[in-house]
């Protein structure tokens, strides 16, 4: 992850309201209505319904929601989330401090992947991640995916794809860099969620990806 992503990315949870708008938005996520994207007839919500995963590794977990979200309502018994902002490790912590079953791992995920360990397949999420990172850093994550990720194991993404658009950096990747980058896994992408776009240009989110 460069320097300026991270600085970015950061700054969001050194700030002294950075706990108590942590909490609301947690609130706010937990409510019915926000959960469309994950309900069993969407692609995502019909893999965390699978009953073959139990095991999951969130990319860029934040404070924690998803992870938590999976652990306490999809029933996962073990959750990797991997955050490379200590202080939104620190945020999640205070947020669930008896939850046990999310193993936080404050660090960069390609540097993070490699140390996991997995003998069954597992469900890898990256919410709206790796749209904010450059190919440089991208790429050595999705390699560190395909290597740990066993056969069977789907990896869950809520990230634009379509017009490759680059502001601020915000990074729009088509359908074809991503089966090019992960060749060894096969691709559903998803078209009935559209995002604005300054164009005219659609930018569809989300796409799960199953390993081969």
């Amino acid at each position: 992850m460069d320097d300026i992503s991270y600085t970015k990315h950061n700054a969001h949870y050194v700030q002294d309201s950075a706990l108590t708008a942590e909490k609301l938005a947690h609130e706010r996520n937990n409510i019915e209505d926000f959960k469309f994207l994950y309900q069993a007839d969407v692609p995502h919500g019909d893999v965390l319904d699978s009953t073959k995963f139990k095991t999951a590794i969130d990319i860029g977990s934040g404070t924690g929601w998803f992870a938590n979200y999976l652990v306490n309502e999809r029933k996962y018994t073990k959750v990797y989330a991997i955050e490379p902002s200590e202080s939104a490790v620190d945020i999640a912590k205070k947020i669930y401090p008896d939850q046990k079953k999310v193993k936080y791992i404050n660090g960069f995920a390609e540097e993070e992947l490699s140390k996991i360990k997995l003998t069954k397949p597992s469900l890898f999420s990256t919410l709206c991640v790796l749209t904010h990172l450059k190919n440089e850093t991208v790429i050595p994550i999705l390699s560190a995916v395909d290597k740990i990720a066993q056969t069977g194991s789907v990896l869950a993404c809520s990230e634009a794809w379509g017009i490759r658009h680059i502001e601020d950096a915000w990074n729009i990747r088509s359908p074809e860099w991503w089966v090019e980058n992960l060749p060894n896994w096969e691709f559903e992408f998803y078209n009935d969620y559209v995002l604005p776009h300054p164009t005219d240009h659609p930018r569809y989110k989300g796409f799960i990806a199953t390993k081969l």
